[in-house]
């Protein structure tokens, strides 16, 4: 079970430092190492990456399902994983 509390907390810090243009200063590619950086270690917690990077994952390149950075998103994960998760399951709901 999630530790549903605290990704949606970590969702609220990622939006704050964009508010606060943190990731412009950093720049793409390292904001987008430094998140998949705090979800990788958010993992032992039982945080949910999808709740972590909610609203949040194409705005900043990064699919919530393989924690890969992308440029190409279909309904929040990477174009490779959409076409992965098709290919096995035959369709994906909404």
């Amino acid at each position: 079970m999630s530790n549903h509390s605290g990704s949606y907390m970590l969702n609220d810090v990622l939006n704050t430092l964009q508010r606060y243009s943190v990731f412009d200063a950093l720049g793409k590619e390292k904001t987008q190492a430094m998140v998949i950086e705090i979800i990788k270690m958010s993992q032992q917690y039982d945080y949910n990456p999808g709740e972590i990077l909610e609203n949040m994952d194409e705005r900043l390149g990064i699919c919530h399902f393989c924690l890969s950075p992308a440029d190409e998103f279909h309904d929040g994960i990477c174009k490779k994983c959409h076409e992965r998760l098709v290919a096995k399951h035959g369709y994906l709901e909404k």
